[in-house]
């Protein structure tokens, strides 16, 4: 076996393909003979700082958190330290950011992208090193990306409603990276036509990509001549929006407004009422983006990767409930 291929096994590199009695082999010796990978020392033979960064668009968002879980544990597990950033901040001095790429001070980005001109000024700054797209599919053939399977968990949080007996399901959309944007609508928008339903243009409205948003959004569809009885809301905290001016409204969620969420959240179970969510692999997210720009920077071709596990799943609480008049049995 190779020096490259027993390093690896010691790294814990999870994309080595060996067989599971070579590896305990591999790592019975090292226990037996006290041994520890050298991080600094790999560091230096690859001229690495083992500093990987990562750039996300409101360093507060909740929805964020299992991302950031899974890139770290798989950063330190590589030997590398995983830094947070604001994208928007990071963009605001490009000097500064160019001066930081040029000294080699970082060893790659995962950018987890809106479309706007920061995600741009961050892409073009820091083309001399590896750099991975998180949840959006890189239209660059030199910048890996990884995704969830968006389309599946809107469909699965429309499918949720449509079981309860909704027949009038209105979608707010997010107004983040385009592709994302799309899949999250047409996984709506097809499982209303499999249900033999005609999708409502008047029933998509704009949520933004905060509770402010869905607060707007949903105020939009309150003032509609004829109300939908279900809302699928593309991000949770569009949904968070939305069930707040169902109460300012005097609505009562689900009773007479039932509210679906994609992404799950530490507090979405405290609600009251609970927040049912579309849980997607976020943590698995972070994780491959990691991997990703890590073989990157071992040579290999940047490749767009889409996450089918774990699948995504309805986590159902209490913002869900029978339509109105339907006979459906909770």
């Amino acid at each position: 076996m190779s020096v490259g291929a027993v390093s690896r096994a010691l790294s814990a590199d999870k994309t080595l393909s060996i067989r599971e009695e070579t590896r305990e082999r591999i790592l019975g010796a090292a226990k037996m003979l006290n041994y520890s990978p050298n991080h600094a020392a790999r560091s230096l033979r690859m001229s690495s700082t083992g500093l990987i960064g990562l750039a996300v668009h409101d360093v507060s968002n909740p929805l964020y958190s299992d991302i950031v879980a899974g890139a770290q544990t798989a950063a330190i597990e590589a030997g590398y330290v995983l830094t947070l950033t604001d994208a928007d901040v990071l963009a605001t001095d490009e000097e500064v950011f160019r001066r930081l790429v040029a000294s080699k001070a970082i060893d790659g980005i995962l950018l987890q992208t809106v479309d706007n001109s920061a995600d741009s000024i961050i892409a073009k700054t820091a083309k001399t090193l590896p750099v991975v797209m998180v949840n959006a599919e890189s239209p660059n053939p030199e910048v890996g990306s990884v995704t969830v399977d968006d389309h599946q968990a809107a469909l699965l949080a429309t499918n949720h409603l449509l079981e309860l007996g909704h027949r009038k399901v209105a979608y707010l959309t997010i107004d983040e990276h385009e592709d994302r944007a799309a899949r999250r609508l047409g996984g709506w928008r097809d499982a209303m036509i499999d249900a033999g339903l005609v999708p409502q243009a008047r029933w998509i409205v704009n949520g933004g990509h905060s509770s402010e948003g869905g607060m707007r959004a949903m105020e939009a569809i309150i003032s509609t001549p004829e109300m939908p009885t279900a809302v699928v809301a593309a991000n949770s905290l569009i949904a968070l929006g939305a069930m707040k001016a169902c109460q300012a409204a005097g609505l009562q969620v689900p009773d007479q407004v039932s509210i679906v969420g994609i992404h799950d959240f530490p507090t979405a179970a405290y609600l009251n009422p609970g927040l049912t969510v579309v849980s997607l692999p976020l943590r698995q997210l972070g994780e491959r983006a990691v991997q990703l720009l890590l073989d990157q920077r071992e040579g290999k071709r940047p490749v767009h990767e889409k996450l089918s596990a774990p699948a995504a799943e309805v986590i159902a609480r209490g913002s869900t409930g029978p339509c109105p008049g339907s006979t459906h049995l909770r």
